[in-house]
């Protein structure tokens, strides 16, 4: 049976090593990105939007209550990768993160977009555009940010633990935009909270 994410990632984000050799019951999960792309992917686990792959795998293993845990990682251009492992009390476990392209996909002419920088804290929280998943902050807020075909978008920045921000915008090719703004402290709304638990990646942004 799968554990709860808010209840499986155990000291979220601790070292690893000092959370195994306090509980010994638990297990470790190390990620390691099969290449640049993948570093960006977003990780759902057991449900639960939990944080990319790069910050995941920079600052240590994820400690997991025993028992099965399902894995969704979602990436801008290439298709969810869903898996389901074993955690046994005291194992180390690698999962190798490996993703492939959506199949013949379009996107929208440069020069036919805006677009669109964020400069938010904290960085590993997720966005949506339409209610769709589309990457993590920190991957949007240096120079190329975010392209958009002209239109009206709603944007949500979202994370467990703090209140979401949500904005409508309505971007014109050959624009630029920028959204700054720092995520309170909180709990998400019920329609973020619906996002966090099952945000669906597009593939056109």
């Amino acid at each position: 049976m799968k554990n709860g994410a808010l209840g499986a990632v155990v000291a979220s984000w601790f070292l690893a090593g000092a959370a195994i050799a306090a509980n010994p019951l638990q297990g470790e999960l190390e990620l390691k990105a099969a290449g640049k792309a993948e570093r960006n992917a977003g990780l759902w686990l057991d449900g639960q939007y939990v944080g990319f792959v790069e910050d995941l795998e920079g600052r240590g293993k994820l400690v997991l209550l025993p028992g099965e845990h399902e894995l969704v990682f979602k990436l801008i251009g290439y298709d969810d990768l869903t898996r389901t492992i074993r955690v046994e009390p005291g194992s180390r476990n690698e999962y190798r993160v490996a993703m492939l392209p959506v199949a013949d996909a379009s996107y929208p002419d440069k020069n036919e977009t805006a677009q669109l920088r964020l400069s938010v804290k904290p960085e590993k929280a997720a966005i949506f555009v339409d209610d769709s998943y589309v990457g993590h902050v920190d991957r949007f807020d240096g120079r190329g940010g975010m392209r958009l075909a002209a239109g009206t978008y709603r944007l949500t920045i979202a994370l467990p633990g703090y209140e979401a921000f949500t904005t409508e915008l309505t971007v014109h090719s050959g624009q630029s935009y920028e959204v700054k703004t720092d995520l309170r402290k909180g709990r998400l709304d019920e329609r973020a909270a619906a996002l966090i638990a099952g945000g669906t990646a597009a593939a056109d942004y």
